[in-house]
């Protein structure tokens, strides 16, 4: 479908499919325009806008001014035959935005545009002085705007780190992933931090997301090799010995502990243990307060490092390359919001897009709520799971801009930001830059090496896709993303025209579970091609009637997304007879 174009960086320009401009000249129209374009959903209420617009006046006068500036604007669009555009209803007024191609909702999308282009302000030379509501709503776009245009992730380093250097060895064998396996202990030293318990007993999300957060500071220290703590959490919640879970992880030490919380004040006490004895190596307590977490996760960090190995660096142990923001107070909002988008569940999706919804409108600046909010929304459009699936894409949009405002040195949300690139159908030489860049902040963050191998993999650019994924494997071997990262390495030995191996690590995926629906397409075709015309059958049969035009449309390379297309055939006839 041939959209509308609307310009509102600049000069206000409204332009049909073919290019003609909409003559639309009442300043008041065009700030209706723009007031419900902005909107997530192209959608205000009446009321709203006649405050805004006309809230010095009397509501039967702001009535009846709202009603003929949309009558006016409406008999400007049928002109030009675009009044379908405008839709008025008696409460609310919209606009057709799956018709609108809006260039304020490309912002940091791509490459291609140049900054000098977009060097004038949001809705140049539209100032309306007798409005107050507008304007400052103006001022606040505006220096959105202003900010969004000026963000500039730095150049690509030259080369990041390999794979065998984060790890200080080899990387394990395809048939050490696929057999699921103990790792082998890396030679530098190595660590797990296991969820904190909570006292007194509740949810676990503050031990858990403390946990989390102590495991990414100290990856920020290349002398060691630290293990994502999510796999230590689904380790422990199986009550396995401590040894037993040091073995499954392939690490020589254990940090654990226990955090007690009375009102706003915090005690954490924290062990280090020897992964292979279980014996304690070293223990202290940290008092704090709620507000202050962080502090406090960076100094037991700075504290547990050197009794690991006493030679690591303190300007290394400082350097603070890691800017961490959520809202206090709403610690374990964002960590069960984090938790439930992972299930693969509709609904608990939608309870984690509702929780990191709250979180944003609590804190607009919180870089971590908005791109969750952000990646969330992503998946609802990717997998059409609302009937309005074009709202849920700008909502989307607006939030991955909020997290490159505000975020734009944080790792876990720069990651979140490219996988929210990746679902939409974005620019991928974008994605591939916020990689570049939260890989050169913390070169061994799992979550940043996972979305990097799936940047790869949309990108078609298969080998570093494999080594980030599988690297990401090892260093969060118990991932509940396991499947996922299974599918990628899969996904990228097709690409490399090795379908034997494809079909294994995609069948492995499979087997895995999570109902992860590219493994079904990988699957669908990389057993076609080696033969196996049941499983190829069966993994097309498990696309179900869903509607996979997104998941298509995401491939950048046209021969990948046409091996898609014949796994779709697949659902009603046999793959290998096409």
């Amino acid at each position: 479908m041939e959209k509308y174009k609307l310009d509102l960086i600049g000069p206000f320009g409204l332009f049909t499919p073919d290019g003609r401009r909409i003559d639309v000249t009442s300043k008041k129209s065009i700030a209706l325009i723009a007031l419900i374009i902005v909107s997530p959903s192209g959608v205000r209420s009446r009321r709203w806008l006649q405050n805004m617009l006309w809230g010095t006046r009397e509501d039967l006068q702001a009535q009846t001014s709202l009603r003929r500036e949309l009558s006016n604007l409406t008999k400007q669009l049928a002109a030009y035959g675009a009044d379908h555009l405008l839709v008025r209803g008696t409460q609310r007024v919209s606009l057709a935005i799956e018709q609108l191609e809006v260039d304020i909702f490309s912002l940091g999308l791509q490459a291609t545009r140049r900054k000098s282009s977009l060097s004038s302000d949001f809705l140049e030379g539209i100032d309306l002085r007798d409005c107050e509501e507008f304007e400052d709503w103006l001022r606040s776009e505006r220096e959105r705007v202003r900010d969004m245009i000026a963000i500039d992730l730095p150049d690509p380093p030259a080369a990041l780190p390999a794979g065998y250097e984060i790890l200080g060895m080899a990387m394990p064998s395809s048939d050490e992933i696929l057999t699921n396996r103990s790792p082998r202990l890396p030679p530098k030293p190595s660590l797990a931090v296991l969820p904190f318990t909570q006292l007194p007993l509740d949810d676990g999300w503050l031990g858990a997301g403390i946990a989390d957060e102590i495991g990414v500071i100290l990856s920020q220290f290349p002398q060691l090799f630290i293990v994502a703590s999510s796999s230590a959490r689904a380790l422990a919640a199986q009550q396995l010995p401590r040894p037993e879970i040091a073995a499954r992880l392939g690490v020589r030490y254990l940090l654990g502990g226990t955090v007690m919380r009375a009102g706003d004040k915090l005690r954490l006490s924290v062990v280090l243990i020897n992964g292979e004895t279980g014996e304690q190596v070293w223990a202290q307590a940290f008092d704090g307060c709620t507000d202050d977490i962080f502090a406090l996760q960076r100094e037991i960090a700075d504290r547990i490092a050197p009794q690991i190995w006493s030679t690591v660096d303190s300007a290394e142990r400082h350097r603070g390359l890691r800017l961490i923001g959520p809202p206090m107070g709403d610690y374990e909002v964002y960590w069960r919001a984090n938790a439930l988008f992972r299930s693969g569940d509709k609904d608990q999706l939608f309870e984690a897009t509702t929780l990191a919804e709250q979180l944003v409108a609590q804190d607009p600046t919180c870089p971590w709520a908005a791109s969750l909010a952000s990646y969330c929304h992503s998946i609802a459009y990717l997998r059409r799971l609302v009937p309005d699936y074009e709202a849920s894409l700008r909502r989307a949009i607006i939030h991955f801009q909020s997290a490159m405002r505000f975020g734009s040195d944080n790792v876990e949300a720069l990651g979140y930001s490219a996988g929210t690139l990746i679902n939409i159908g974005g620019d991928m030489a974008v994605a591939d830059r916020i990689i570049s860049h939260a890989l050169q902040l913390l070169p061994a963050h799992q979550p940043t090496l996972f979305w990097g191998g799936w940047v790869d993999v949309v990108s078609g650019k298969p080998e570093r896709a494999r080594d980030r994924l599988e690297l990401a494997l090892r260093i969060n071997p118990a991932t509940g993303a396991r499947g996922q990262t299974l599918c990628g390495i899969g996904l990228a030995w097709l690409q490399q025209g090795n379908a034997q191996k494809a079909f294994r690590f995609l069948q492995e995926a499979a087997q895995d579970g999570n109902g992860f629906f590219l493994t079904d397409f990988g699957l669908c075709v990389a057993a076609s091609l080696v033969g196996e015309a049941e499983i190829a059958r069966n993994a097309a049969l498990a696309l179900g009637d869903g509607d996979f035009s997104g998941v298509i449309g995401m491939f950048k390379n046209p021969e990948y997304r046409a091996m898609f297309e014949q796994a779709l055939k697949g659902r009603a006839i046999d793959p290998l007879s096409a």
